[in-house]
């Protein structure tokens, strides 16, 4: 499942603080970052594509643009902060942020004891935190307006009381009583009565007759303006049954037109029910696994795919950890899903993990996993969607066949790849695939292991960009440096890489012979490269396909494995 990118127009001044936004958002999976230099530039470009969120100084010509009902839903200006450079220590930046809605404003200084990237993290989960909201309250205001309408449109008279005065009326109320909502707004409840005794008896017929949901029943004659009686029937109940003080409801009915009130309130409630069963039918049919656990791992949804993968009913799970019933216990995998579930961070948010899970007959598989957080409105926890992708090429339907799930291991044989290594450029790989970078696709290949052979057998089509660099800027083993092999993934050639991880080169063009590959219709030049270069070394060849974001492994000049991110 792809997630959303949010778009980002980034009004830049040339400043640090400007390009630290930049690199930080550019480098933040589910945000893409457009640089503009002027107002008409950023008119220009909304016109064509529009923004979800706008990053500018506080100073810039684009502020007098906040609040336009066109413009994104976010507007974030910025004013950096930094000691005097008579102030002992670094020079370190701080931002105060403005942060403006169509609904609201607010804003808060970042602290100068955290780095920049603290600082960025913190306020890139704060903006995701106000996109969910205006979301929600989007469709909060959507089913309003719709309930409303219902209530305001429905054939019913309503009444709102707060200590036995009238607070608002519908149309139809307004209508059988022969009143204006003015008339009606203020006045005493017991003033539609003809009488304190006919007032008196209607209550005690409503108190001694419920019905479901609380209603009270009584029919009765009320008064309209002009003095005429009209025979009716009362429904009431509290608007709150637990809290008294929050009023009553009261609905009319004209004996010549019955319809219930519990019509026009439970409508709401069936449309949202009905959503709800809509939503869950099409997460119970999709594709992929989908697991839901509350915050500390119990399962509370299980789909379809998710007990044909692991041959579990959702009546079986119910109750238990999804580590207890995917994972060996003790094993890595089951400590790696410990530390995506307690991690509240972006290791669980922006990657893609691949992890070798259990089945219930204690076959394994491995799986590629996403860990999406849900949150309420407060921004507190309130579960982890887990979505997963059986990568191992097994159907649990059929009987396996002999190394199904063990694919891995299969590919490594005879190599100097250390499995670590291949995991994290592997994990790079389908995080390409997924999403590319910067909203575009990329297409690149990368070799690993053998690097003296396959250095030997390539040459250098552009810069080398790890040349002269020190060892532990060259280690895949940094995130850091993962970070910026996906950056450098738009450039051509191919990533050497030794089998302990050491990155000798960016940009090489492969010279192996691909005259005698023999590879799928559909793969290009890069496929085949990459395919003999496995042929005539002991390396493992990694190919993101531009056109469809395909992943494909390599070994012995054979394709060993296609994944479909």
């Amino acid at each position: 499942m792809k997630r959303e990118t949010k778009s980002i127009a980034l009004f830049d001044d040339g400043s640090r603080a400007s390009n630290a936004f930049r690199l930080h958002f550019q480098g933040s999976p589910g945000f893409s970052v457009t640089r503009v230099y002027s107002r008409e530039e950023l008119e220009h470009r909304m016109r064509k594509t529009g923004f979800d969120i706008i990053i500018s100084p506080a100073d810039s010509p684009v502020h007098a643009g906040a609040g336009d009902p066109e413009c994104p839903r976010i507007w974030l200006f910025w004013s950096a902060h930094a000691p005097q450079r008579n102030s002992p220590g670094p020079r370190k930046l701080s931002f105060r942020f403005e942060i403006e809605t169509p609904e609201t404003s607010l804003s808060y200084h970042s602290s100068p004891d955290e780095s920049l990237g603290e600082q960025f993290d913190s306020l890139k989960r704060l903006l995701i935190r106000i996109d969910a909201y205006h979301r929600e309250f989007s469709r909060f205001q959507a089913d309003t307006e719709i309930l409303q309408s219902i209530v305001e449109d429905t054939v019913t008279g309503i009444l709102y009381l707060l200590r036995n005065t009238i607070q608002w009326t519908n149309r139809e109320a307004q209508r059988i009583l022969g009143m204006s909502e003015g008339e009606l707004a203020g006045r005493a409840f017991s003033s539609l009565f003809a009488d304190d005794r006919a007032y008196r008896e209607g209550l005690t017929l409503l108190s001694r007759n419920r019905e479901s949901g609380g209603w009270g029943k009584s029919r009765c004659s009320l008064v309209r303006k002009s003095g005429e009686p009209v025979e009716c029937t009362l429904r009431m109940r509290r608007l709150n049954p637990m809290n008294p003080q929050k009023g009553h409801l009261v609905v009319i009915e004209d004996d010549h037109d019955r319809r219930y009130l519990e019509w026009a309130v439970s409508t709401y409630q069936e449309k949202m029910a009905k959503n709800e069963m809509k939503y869950l039918d099409i997460l119970q049919r999709m594709d992929q696994v989908i697991i839901r656990t509350d915050p500390d791992g119990v399962i509370t949804f299980w789909n379809n795919r998710a007990e044909t993968t692991f041959g579990y009913t959702a009546e079986e799970v119910s109750g238990k950890t999804i580590i207890s019933v995917t994972t060996d216990n003790g094993s890595r995998s089951a400590k790696d899903m410990t530390v995506l579930l307690h991690d509240p961070g972006s290791e669980r948010e922006n990657a893609l993990h691949i992890l070798e899970n259990r089945r219930k007959n204690a076959e394994h598989l491995w799986a590629a996993w996403s860990a999406l957080t849900c949150r309420d409105l407060s921004g507190t926890l309130a579960g982890i969607v887990w979505i997963g992708q059986d990568i191992s090429g097994g159907d649990p339907s059929i009987p396996p066949v002999p190394g199904t799930g063990h694919w891995k291991s299969r590919i490594l044989q005879g190599t100097d790849v250390v499995e670590e290594v291949f995991d994290l450029i592997f994990h790079a790989a389908i995080q390409l695939g997924r999403g590319g970078r910067e909203a575009k696709k990329i297409g690149t290949s990368f070799v690993i292991g053998d690097a003296a052979t396959v250095m030997v057998h390539s040459r250098q089509s552009s810069i080398n960009a790890f040349e002269g660099k020190d060892r532990s800027q060259r280690m895949i083993q940094d995130r850091g440096v993962i970070e910026n092999i996906k950056n450098l993934a738009l450039l051509d050639g191919a990533f050497v890489i030794d089998g302990s991880g050491f990155i000798h080169a960016s940009s090489r063009h492969l010279l192996a012979d691909i005259t005698d590959i023999e590879i799928p219709e559909g793969f290009g030049t890069r496929h085949a490269s990459v395919a003999a270069m496995t042929a005539i070394t002991r390396s493992i060849g990694i190919v993101v396909s531009e056109s469809g974001g395909t992943v494909t492994v390599f070994r012995e000049g054979r394709l060993e494995k296609q994944i479909e991110p």
